[in-house]
């Protein structure tokens, strides 16, 4: 089973090789301000913005765009209804008892650009790092020691919550289960359900006992080690004052 969020291989690229905690800080304040954008020009010139940072890093276009591709299928549940939705005093389209207003098909672009602009930056972050150095790179941004260990912690056991779920699917396979939209089969995902999550408590329990024995105090610890070099503050200074620029673009024009 291959997760969406897993890394492609090590890629020697501009981005990759800054200081993680410069570039963590500079991405993670373009999309806050990518987050509050409301103009579509803007959130356009976002999504530009971040397109040429993940041509800067190099993504392999395959594995970028299955994720992006992924991911606007599912916002896209949540703008498709939009244009039908919202009414506004501007133009407005009526064929019988369609009524489309241009408004909402304005609302619709603007959420799927920032949604992709948002995934587009997150998938930068992951691809030019391993998961541990971004994690220590926020740990050094002063980010809680908790929501650190909690992201680790996460990223590591859902490959075996995965392979869990997998060796389930194989066991109802073996059975001679097949899935049908029938009451037997709701049940059964039902139960499938039910079982993960006793057996993902139950595997929580041990992880627990386990690292307490090992001395585990809550403590976030890495060797790697961090340099700042004079372009990792320049591009840091380059992504914010664009940011920036966004923003006052944004709310002024």
């Amino acid at each position: 089973m291959t997760l969406a969020f897993t890394v492609p291989p090590s890629i020697s690229s501009f981005l990759s090789r800054l200081d993680p905690r410069w570039k963590l800080a500079a991405l993670v304040l373009f999309a806050a301000v990518v987050a509050t954008l409301h103009m579509l020009r803007t959130a356009a010139a976002a999504l530009a913005a971040a397109l040429l940072l993940a041509l800067l890093a190099r993504l392999p276009p395959r594995w970028f765009l299955q994720r992006l591709g992924a991911a606007a299928l599912f916002f896209l549940l949540f703008a498709l209804p939009l244009p039908w939705l919202l009414d506004s005093d501007g133009p407005n389209w009526i064929w019988g008892p369609i009524h489309l207003s241009w408004h909402g098909v304005e609302s619709a672009l603007l959420l799927m650009a920032k949604a992709i602009t948002l995934v587009t930056l997150f998938l930068t972050a992951q691809a030019t790092a391993p998961l541990e150095t971004t994690l220590k790179a926020a740990h050094s941004l002063r980010i809680p020691d908790l929501l650190v260990q909690l992201g680790l912690l996460t990223y590591r056991y859902v490959f075996v919550f995965a392979d869990e779920l997998r060796r389930l699917r194989i066991a109802l396979r073996v059975r001679g289960y097949r899935n049908r939209v029938r009451r037997h089969s709701y049940r059964t995902a039902g139960h499938l359900a039910g079982t993960l999550l006793v057996r993902g408590y139950e595997r929580a329990e041990r992880v627990g006992w386990a690292m307490r024995c090992r001395g585990f105090d809550g403590q976030f610890r890495s060797l790697t080690a961090f340099a700042t070099r004079p372009v990792d503050v320049v591009v840091f200074l380059g992504i914010v004052a664009s940011a920036a620029a966004l923003a006052v673009w944004d709310w002024k024009f």
